[in-house]
């Protein structure tokens, strides 16, 4: 009936991806150059408003933290997956030696 779908291991979806030590590298490198900007928004941005909260007494206290605190989680994530990813890459060339 419908032969083009029985046929599994030659359907696109079915197709196995196999990750390379280069693309991993790149993938780590540019997470850690997206994260290291996060962190570096995140940080300043968090102590700037704190200080002036403090300074001033007229803002919250939560508004530095509830305005620095995403850019700072998402930078450690990816920063944290980029490490990830360099770790796949040298058990990857470790089991290629």
């Amino acid at each position: 009936m419908f032969p083009e779908w029985r046929d599994f291991r030659t359907a696109f979806g079915m197709a196995a991806h196999r990750p390379n030590p280069a693309a991993l590298r790149a993938e780590a490198r540019l997470l850690t150059i997206a994260g290291f900007f996060l962190l570096g928004v995140g940080f300043p941005l968090t102590l700037i408003m704190t200080a002036i909260a403090l300074g001033s007494g007229d803002g919250s206290p939560f508004v530095p933290a509830a305005i620095g605190a995403p850019p700072i989680m998402l930078g450690y994530l990816a920063c944290h997956f980029a490490s990830q990813r360099m770790v796949k890459a040298k058990a990857i060339e470790g089991e290629r030696r």
